[in-house]
């Protein structure tokens, strides 16, 4: 048996199961049972960890006024630390009990369920027949699954069996503040698109121009910086907010292109090309509506729609409240280093922008040491260009 952990944290593994399972025996062998699980209040887990907001969300949708690149606006980080505020006393009230699964869903605690799992599995007729010792965890672990991995193997590291994971997840980074040094690979990737499309050729790459991919990335620059809220407001243009709203909903594209190049790449000459029309005819309204069809409305309304209370809960506990009743001032560092390492790193953030209102602690939370001798040796897998968990972490 080999349990697996799709990332997050709040993904599914029970999905990732359905979805991938025969994938995963395609290259370990078809005599391996894949197991997916899905932690304490996520998904399938009960009691469910669910605490959403009714329409006053509303409230909270974002109100979009908003190097060498144009910036968002502190509207952005505003919106979700005030919707992370909302969100995280609706919580506490109904799931922050000690008996509720608000206080239960750190890391530890699923690194103990999946001990748990293996002592039960050890004593089933296909666990005594296991060719290996019984009662070591077989594990394939992506993303922060290589953090739910690492925390296993730290805790119980006489316990760990054939384990790999794969797009490491640096503990210290985790635990800090989720950001640093995470997205420092981004540009690259974004990068290869504008190399990509010079290879094709204007046959197949219709935003094809000049002669090298340096001339198709500054065809994308001239229409990138256009898009600049910060100066609008300074100047109290009319069309502010609709270039916010442009300008935003473009990173998070460009950022969902570099997690699923193979996906959106594809797309993105019909996205530039659609930009420059926009501008030509000063109103990007309609191209940002038809971007969000895409990836969803960038704001706190659509981030209400993916259940945040799973993935706060277990991130912002992990990391022991360190982030609760901070203030946009308070996280400025972080904001300039994320705009540092990419042209849009910033919007990376939003995932820990939730922890300072996240008022529910738990009492079983691991902090390391992390390492160790462990019964089987870990196998870490990592690229050249990751855009979330790079290679030399």
């Amino acid at each position: 048996m080999i349990l697996i952990n799709p990332g997050g944290p709040g993904a599914s593994g029970v999905n990732e199961a359905r979805d991938n399972a025969s994938t995963i025996q395609s290259l370990i062998g078809t005599n391996w049972d894949v197991v997916g699980f899905d932690a304490r209040g996520m998904w399938l887990s009960e009691p469910s960890a669910s605490c959403q907001l009714t329409n006053t969300t509303s409230g909270h949708r974002l109100t979009l006024r908003s190097k060498s690149v144009p910036k968002v606006t502190d509207e952005f980080y505003n919106s979700y630390i005030e919707f992370g505020k909302e969100l995280g006393q609706r919580c506490k009230t109904s799931i922050g009990g000690n008996k509720d699964a608000g206080p239960h869903m750190t890391t530890a605690v699923t690194a103990r369920d999946m001990l748990s799992v293996v002592d039960a599995f050890a004593e089933t007729d296909d666990g005594r027949r296991a060719a290996k010792r019984r009662g070591l965890l077989n594990y394939y672990g992506i993303s922060y699954g290589t953090f739910l991995g690492q925390t296993f193997a730290s805790m119980f590291p006489e316990r760990v069996g054939n384990m790999i994971l794969d797009g490491v997840v640096s503990p210290e980074s985790y635990l800090t503040n989720y950001t640093s040094a995470s997205v420092n690979h981004l540009d690259g990737i974004i990068a290869v698109f504008f190399i990509y499309c010079h290879a094709a050729g204007p046959s197949a790459c219709s935003y094809y121009t000049g002669s090298t991919p340096k001339d198709i990335y500054e065809r994308f620059h001239r229409s990138f910086v256009q898009l600049n809220p910060r100066k609008a407001e300074a100047a109290h243009w009319s069309n502010a907010t609709d270039l916010e709203a442009g300008l935003l909903t473009l990173k998070v594209t460009l950022l969902t292109a570099a997690g699923a190049p193979l996906s959106v790449f594809g797309r993105l000459p019909e996205i530039f090309q659609g930009l420059e029309a926009a501008l030509a005819a000063q109103d990007v309204r309609p191209w940002t509506a038809q971007l969000a069809t895409i990836v969803g409305d960038p704001g706190p309304a659509g981030y209400a729609d993916m259940h945040p209370e799973w993935s706060l809960g277990t991130l912002c506990s992990d990391q022991d409240g360190k982030l609760y009743g901070k203030k946009l001032r308070d996280l400025r560092p972080l904001v300039n280093d994320l705009e540092e390492q990419s042209i849009i790193g910033e919007i990376w953030i939003k995932s820990v922008l939730g922890c300072t209102g996240w008022p529910i602690k738990s009492n079983d939370v691991f902090t390391g040491p992390f390492g160790g001798r462990t019964a089987t040796p870990i196998l870490f897998v990592g690229n050249t260009y990751d855009p979330v968990t790079p290679i030399e972490k």
